[in-house]
């Protein structure tokens, strides 16, 4: 099931928490956060009713879904309660006002075929954009998530990288490809990256998160458990992939009754979810764990 969360003035919103539920139980299957499109996705649905719903704030849009072998989708709106330019910024460089208005009618038109999911088309307002401003910073970062999506890391970090020496001081570039750093295990320069992104916004749970992700991979469990702990200050609601992080890090350090109970609490709420399996796994190492200090 596809799906994305748009404001009451059409504008895609990133960073929206979006739960399914058994439309019968209520019982939350699963959890997500939209993209800088606005989109969200649940896999892997069996044919049944669900409810979908989105929270921003105080504000929230749900509604009632039948899944079926067709594939289903949903567009949910939510009142327009922020500007900000995909991190929560409010304020705009100089250099994204020296952007030419029809680059920016192009990445707006992007924006809303993704958030109806014609990437395809989306890729084509992406590519309309950069030719008429090559180093448009915004539009070379959201074209570099689509290749992140794709796997295609090269492309993706050389896209971020040409956002960044457009515009230095746009944090998103330097968040996503911390991100992106982060996936190839380059773990030194995505904190690099990422670091710089924090200076410019520092208060973006996303980088948190994703710099904890980096010290993780360094092994330095203690800096990635403070990264986790000011993500969650930061979040606007429960982000399931702190505690599977953080079981990690809690089992690096061979506190291994604690990591199981964050592994619980991820799997208890993310039934359906892309890690559940990854998740079981680890519970099993943690529990031998617990097992082997008993003796």
């Amino acid at each position: 099931m596809v799906g994305s969360v748009r404001s009451d003035d059409n504008r895609p919103m990133d960073n929206v928490r979006v739960e399914l539920r058994d439309a019968s139980t209520g019982v939350v299957l699963g959890s997500s956060y939209t993209g800088i499109s606005g989109s969200f996705e649940f896999h892997e649905l069996p044919q049944g009713s669900y409810e979908v719903v989105a929270f921003a704030g105080a504000e929230k849009a749900e509604e009632r879904i039948q899944v079926n072998s067709m594939g289903t989708s949903v567009q949910l709106r939510l009142p327009s309660t922020r500007a900000h330019d995909g991190m929560g910024n409010r304020t705009v460089s100089v250099s994204q006002y020296r952007v030419p208005e029809k680059s920016r009618q192009e990445l707006r038109k992007a924006e809303e075929a993704s958030a109806k999911n014609k990437h395809e088309d989306a890729l084509k307002h992406l590519a309309r954009a950069l030719e008429i401003c090559p180093n448009y910073a915004q539009a070379l970062t959201v074209r570099a998530t689509y290749k992140l999506d794709r796997q295609d890391f090269v492309g993706a970090i050389d896209d971020l990288e040409k956002a960044i020496q457009s515009d230095g001081n746009y944090a998103l570039a330097y968040a996503v490809l911390g991100s992106a750093l982060n996936v190839q295990a380059k773990f030194d320069d995505a904190l690099h990256a990422l670091q710089r992104a924090e200076t410019l916004a520092p208060d973006v749970w996303q980088t948190h998160f994703e710099m904890a992700r980096a010290y993780t991979g360094k092994n330095d469990y203690q800096a990635s458990l403070r990264s986790l702990q000011r993500a969650e200050e930061l979040a606007p609601n429960d982000y399931a992939l702190v505690h599977l992080v953080r079981a990690h890090d809690l089992m690096g350090l061979g506190h291994f009754s604690d990591a199981a109970n964050e592994l619980q609490s991820f799997i208890k709420n993310n039934l359906q979810g892309p890690y559940t399996e990854q998740a079981k796994k680890l519970l099993e190492q943690a529990e031998a764990g617990m097992v082997t200090a008993r003796k």
